[in-house]
């Protein structure tokens, strides 16, 4: 029997290249900003959701049919604002929106205009933002990227799930994540506390809410909403597993790091701002996040790379193409699906599926192993 823990690519952060500064513990304080900022972010992103229901307005579908609101793009706004440039090396954030106005109310996106009140909320909120940015030390954080999924799980948000979204910011040196937060903007239930978790596994930190399960629940795989492939079915299936449906990747992770879920195995794809943190929080929490193909051919673990680009750094010729994962929609849309090909996939899709577990328990992570060869016999991986 193998072993999945070969780790050797996936933690090479070289740590000789960050900047020096006064700053003891820097990747700690830089969470400590940013869950401050998605506490203040929240507020405004709680008055958004609260009246999706009664203005459409606020929201647009976009060409792959995902959904896209105001409060993903003016999220992103304010993450950018938080972590500006000068002081950071790249941003990759999931939404690029052609015409936002934020200088006077009211604030818009692409033709969609915030109402006075939620107007007002914004203005409140991207002032405290403001605030927060000149406390990001000047020098320490040069070498490093920063991974954006402004709302994760959109589609929950804009149909009555909004506890299933999560605001997801990673950092990366080396194109590994090194630090990050996924944070729900949107409480389990109303009146709870916010649930998150922030973490760094180089600085040994990690701070956060969780709802955790009682412990009770049946060993299950974390899977989408909507549908699964064969392959995963069938893994359900031969681990004797029950489904756990859920919304959003982040909130996947946290589901696993409250113990509602056993695993989380996707074959098919969602992007690199959508691991980013998680990886670098279930890392810090003593878990997993790996590439599926890996797992799958060699048992080994082996990370995404995280680095602004024009081309994808993590091919998989097996992959197809879909309307999500496509440069042209159109080639997403042929039956059969074309393989994917450096030049015709997006950068940051997730071809290579993902596998992550809370713990590196071997008995466990080889028991659901075991599974994966013993499947892979009968039915593929979907992989896109």
């Amino acid at each position: 029997m193998g072993t999945v823990w070969n780790c050797g690519k996936s933690r090479k952060s070289n740590m000789s290249s960050e900047k020096k500064s006064k700053v003891e513990r820097p990747l700690t304080e830089l969470l400590k900003i940013s869950e401050k900022g998605c506490f203040e972010m929240s507020k405004f992103v709680q008055d958004v959701y609260k009246r999706l229901n009664e203005d459409r307005k606020l929201m647009k579908e976009k060409a792959d049919n995902s959904f896209f609101t105001i409060a993903d793009a003016l999220v992103q706004v304010m993450v950018r604002t938080m972590f500006p440039s000068d002081k950071f090396r790249e941003f990759c954030g999931e939404e690029s929106p052609s015409n936002i106005n934020i200088e006077k109310a009211p604030y818009s996106v692409d033709g969609m205009e915030l109402p006075p009140d939620l107007s007002e909320s914004f203005k409140k909120s991207f002032a405290e933002i403001k605030k927060l940015a000149k406390s990001v030390d000047g020098e320490a954080y040069k070498e490093l990227g920063v991974f954006v999924d402004p709302i994760d799980g959109t589609r929950e948000f804009c149909t009555g799930l909004g506890s299933q979204c999560s605001i997801c910011i990673g950092f990366t040196r080396d194109k590994l994540p090194v630090a990050g937060i996924v944070f729900r903007p949107i409480p389990l239930e109303e009146g709870s506390k916010l649930t998150y978790m922030a973490g760094c596994k180089q600085e040994g930190y990690t701070n956060g809410v969780l709802d955790y399960s009682d412990g009770k629940a049946q060993e299950s795989l974390l899977t989408s909403n909507g549908s699964i492939s064969k392959f995963t079915d069938a893994l359900i299936k031969e681990l004797d597993f029950v489904r756990y449906k859920a919304g959003g990747c982040g909130n996947k992770m946290l589901l696993l790091l409250e113990g509602k879920g056993t695993a989380y195995i996707q074959d098919r794809g969602v992007s690199r701002w959508d691991t980013c943190a998680a990886q670098a929080v279930i890392e810090a929490m003593g878990g997993v996040l790996s590439k599926l193909t890996t797992i799958q051919s060699n048992r080994s673990i082996e990370s995404y790379q995280y680095k602004v680009s024009d081309v994808n750094l993590d091919l998989n010729p097996e992959a197809h193409l879909t309307k999500y994962n496509a440069k042209n929609k159109e080639m997403g849309g042929r039956n059969p699906a074309p393989k994917v090909t450096g030049e015709n996939v997006l950068p940051y899709s997730n071809v290579c599926g993902l596998f992550g577990l809370k713990t590196k328990d071997k008995d466990l992570a080889n028991r659901i192993l075991d599974a994966i060869q013993k499947v892979q016999k009968k039915v593929s991986p979907q992989y896109s």
